[in-house]
């Protein structure tokens, strides 16, 4: 009778190693999901903080524009309408991209984005830095002031972009005589 039971039992070993094998596999397999997201999480970062600063370097330029290249008293923000050029070879790695204003697009430029009248005027504009590089995308406005009448409220908006990731960076709106 004890013969008859172990040979009864010869499989268990062999079902009990296939359990422990599936177990041991859901467990690496659910691992190696969880490292692949978080890889993908940290290369998103690191486009995140790229793409920041692509934003940040068009709300720089449209600032840089806006207090220091002025044609006497009027805004440089309207005189950056007149003079920004787009960019001749937009694909050339050598050439800084960031002195460019590709698809530039003043609004209201008849009474508003004139230089001598420079008082309700909203210009767009895009720079890429090379090929691959990061872009961005920029909005700025310049409008009457609701509060002070004798000056004009300004903001400027820029979309950076890179390798699939967007940040946005959005000026306060301030008052400037």
């Amino acid at each position: 009778m004890k013969n008859k039971n172990i040979n009864n039992q010869r499989g268990v070993s062999l079902i009990i190693t296939f359990f422990i094998m599936i177990i041991v596999l859901s467990v690496v397999l659910s691992v190696s999901i969880l490292l692949y997201s978080q890889l993908k999480v940290l290369r998103n970062i690191g486009n995140s903080v790229i793409a920041f600063y692509a934003a940040d370097s068009g709300i720089e330029k449209v600032l840089y524009y806006d207090w220091q290249v002025k044609n006497g008293n009027i805004r440089g923000l309207c005189s950056m309408a007149i003079n920004c050029i787009q960019d001749p070879n937009p694909n050339n790695i050598l050439t800084e991209h960031s002195i460019y204003c590709n698809d530039l697009k003043p609004t209201s430029f008849i009474g508003g984005c004139d230089p001598a009248v420079c008082n309700n005027c909203t210009i767009s504009f895009d720079t890429s830095f090379g090929i691959n590089g990061p872009t961005y995308h920029l909005i700025a406005e310049v409008k009457p002031s609701e509060l002070y009448p004798t000056s004009s409220d300004f903001n400027a908006t820029a979309k950076g972009i890179f390798g699939g990731t967007t940040r946005q960076i959005k000026t306060p709106i301030y008052a400037t005589e």
